[in-house]
């Protein structure tokens, strides 16, 4: 899965040219609602770092700035981005505690940005949030095949998806199994009742209706 499928295109995207001032980028900021936006140079090509609502207002506060003075000494996250082609799930690892990331192309343009919404999004796929179905939070005893065994009891159903959890973890695993919503309560009961019979202990289980 790559970036490229599941990021906000810079047409979407409000950012700051890095010849803004501090009142400039104040205002604007302001205007949309955001704390934080992207700013770049270059006729918007070239990304240079984030502008925060907050370090604005202590430039004004503390440090007695005036509106005309340039926002470059202001810049954060000069490093926060990701490109194009890049694994989806990198984000996870650089994103943390950013609001967003910016997206660059292959040539280092930029190109939008990557947010915790998107993020989101894609979790709730992997929940099979979109298509609905039946959400089984199935906990197990950790042993080589475990995924194996638990696809094979549920060969004749259509997954959704799956999605792993206490992956490292030496005793214990939890894996999160969609299955179509097509199912009957008597077929979903029997399945429930093969998985506990091969030692998998289904939690919970949990009705997720079609968003479509």
């Amino acid at each position: 899965m790559k970036v490229r499928y599941h990021y906000v295109t810079k047409e979407d995207v409000k950012y700051c040219d890095l010849n803004s001032t501090v009142k400039q980028a104040y205002d604007f900021l302001k205007a949309t609602g955001f704390r934080s936006i992207p700013v770049l140079k270059n006729n918007g090509k070239t990304f240079v770092g984030f502008i925060y609502k907050v370090h604005l207002l202590e430039h004004y506060v503390e440090h007695e700035g005036k509106d005309n003075d340039p926002i470059e000494s202001l810049l954060k996250n000069q490093d926060a981005y990701i490109f194009e082609e890049d694994s989806f799930f990198k984000t996870f690892l650089t994103i943390r505690r950013l609001p967003f990331l910016a997206v660059l192309n292959e040539q280092n343009e930029f190109s939008g940005i990557i947010t915790h919404s998107n993020i989101m999004d894609v979790l709730e796929d992997s929940f099979g949030m979109q298509t609905g179905g039946y959400l089984l939070t199935v906990g197990t005893k950790e042993h080589k095949g475990a995924i194996k065994d638990l696809v094979t009891i549920v060969k004749n159903v259509n997954i959704e998806g799956l999605l792993t959890l206490d992956n490292g973890d030496k005793y214990l695993r939890r894996i999160i199994l969609n299955l179509s919503g097509d199912l009957t309560d008597k077929e979903l009961k029997k399945i429930i009742e093969k998985l506990e019979d091969k030692d998998f202990r289904v939690a919970s289980v949990d009705r997720i209706e079609n968003k479509n």
